[in-house]
């Protein structure tokens, strides 16, 4: 009776329910990164870093109507910025829109390949704005520039890993090892 129940709670163990990871960057709060202000940001998926600057109040209409409001993640003096993991990420999605260049994004694995790319030759005023996904396993960093201009916002940035055991499940896990170790010693 004990190997058919040994059995079974490993087939159990085996089908731990799972569930994809998302973290929310925005830089209106600590909980959403505001720390990247000042530092690297210990989020509750590991540590991110961004180098650049933020856009207070994201000014540009079209980017607003998308879905921004408060900081929004912004390049720097040298039209570019880069925010990086120490984590895999599977998927980013951001809002953009407004800039008066170019929004040319890369997603980079852990060895600098390229994943996913986003480019638009001209999201100034009046043209298309909104959400884009960049999606491939392994992400590790994120590249946009506007080449020549000194506007290319991005803002409600939602990041997804992959699939990890859900954290519920971690009690369940250890009651049935308990449940076994009691089976063996009393058979």
């Amino acid at each position: 009776m004990s190997g058919a129940f040994s059995a079974a709670a490993l087939i159990a163990l085996l089908a731990l329910p799972a569930q994809a990871a998302t973290l929310t960057i925005d830089g209106d709060t600590a909980a959403t990164g505001l720390t990247l202000l000042t530092g690297n940001w210990l989020s509750p998926l590991g540590t991110v870093t961004f180098g650049a600057e933020f856009g207070n109040s994201c000014p540009d209409a079209e980017l607003v109507t998308a879905g921004a409001s408060g900081n929004c993640v912004d390049i720097d003096s040298s039209a570019t910025a880069t925010m990086t993991f120490d984590f895999d990420v599977e998927s980013i999605t951001f809002i953009y829109g407004g800039n008066s260049g170019v929004m040319d994004i890369s997603a980079f694995d852990v060895g600098a390949v390229l994943v996913d790319s986003f480019f638009q030759a001209s999201p100034g005023d009046g043209e298309p704005a909104g959400p884009v996904s960049l999606s491939g396993g392994g992400i590790r960093s994120l590249f946009w520039q506007d080449p020549g201009k000194s506007f290319a916002a991005i803002d409600n940035i939602t990041i997804t890993t992959a699939d990890v055991p859900v954290p519920a499940a971690l009690p369940l896990l250890a009651g049935a090892l308990g449940l076994l170790g009691f089976m063996r010693r009393r058979g």
